[in-house]
């Protein structure tokens, strides 16, 4: 009997019958409907219902912060002014830096300490500290103190006592300062080229009464007349918009999370009739 030996398919061809598609049509993964969600409802209703009873809760344990604010006018002196040594605030080509340096010069531990003292207990230097802020006022020469508190009326007290006691303890430094450097120009020679003209000298005498001429009172702080953030209703009201959110997002996550049953899905080799893909 003649046996005719049938040839081995070369790795060319296996590589060819590998490649090929399964002809067998592949059954369409299914999408979740957005109408899925409904499924859902009673998750969705506890999420939302989790969100206001955490906010209403909030709203009602933590008591409302008022927050008020005094003003402070800034007046840089010219650069080229004789007044050397005195620390005042000079003229910028940038404003902002002129604000930033009389907001250095009024916030400091010395007005805290002195806003407490006048304010009485329960205050304490580290809690004026913690309730009071100073900014700059926009673009404007202005320097704002932000105090905040528990009523409008203590807000109102606390801005204005921390606004004069900065500038009281300004105006105490630079009259030191400036007596210093008064009698130590008028004990100079006549001849000296530092002793002052008659111009500096009466202005030396002014800031000696009166105090630092770059800053003063713009205006006192006012009671607010609500508290500061967004009203109780709003919180609650956005607590009900970010927990239906929230919810909604979690439930459209699960069920585009459902996955097609392992009989739909295509294999990705199938195997060919010389069983080279087994």
């Amino acid at each position: 009997m003649n046996y005719q030996l049938k040839d081995k398919p070369s790795m060319a061809d296996r590589d060819r019958q590998t490649s090929i598609v399964d002809p067998r049509p592949v059954a369409p993964v299914s999408v979740p409907a957005l109408g899925g969600i409904t499924g859902y409802w009673r998750f969705i209703v506890l999420v939302a219902t989790a969100c206001v009873a955490a906010t209403a809760g909030y709203v009602y344990l933590v008591p409302p912060k008022f927050e008020a604010s005094a003003h402070i006018l800034v007046a840089p002196i010219p650069t080229n002014a004789d007044l050397p040594g005195l620390g005042l605030v000079n003229e910028s080509l940038e404003p902002a830096r002129s604000l930033q340096t009389a907001v250095a010069l009024l916030d400091t531990p010395t007005a805290a300490a002195a806003t407490a003292a006048r304010l009485g207990a329960p205050w304490t230097p580290e809690s004026v500290e913690r309730s009071v802020s100073l900014e700059p006022l926009g673009q404007s020469y202005v320097v704002e103190v932000k105090a905040e508190a528990d009523t409008p009326s203590t807000a109102a007290r606390l801005a204005t006592t921390f606004m004069e006691s900065a500038l009281a303890t300004r105006n105490a430094e630079i009259k030191k300062r400036a007596a210093t450097l008064l009698a130590l120009r008028s004990g100079l020679p006549a001849g000296m080229t530092s002793k002052p003209n008659p111009a500096t000298t009466a202005r030396l005498e002014l800031i000696v009464r009166t105090g630092d001429p770059t800053l003063s009172t713009a205006q006192s702080a006012s009671p607010p007349r609500s508290p500061a953030g967004l009203p109780a209703p709003a919180k609650i009201g956005l607590s009900v918009v970010l927990g239906l959110g929230l919810a909604i997002a979690i439930a459209w996550a699960r069920t585009r999370g459902t996955r097609p049953r392992d009989g739909a899905r295509a294999s990705v080799y199938a195997s060919d009739t010389n069983g080279w893909n087994k």
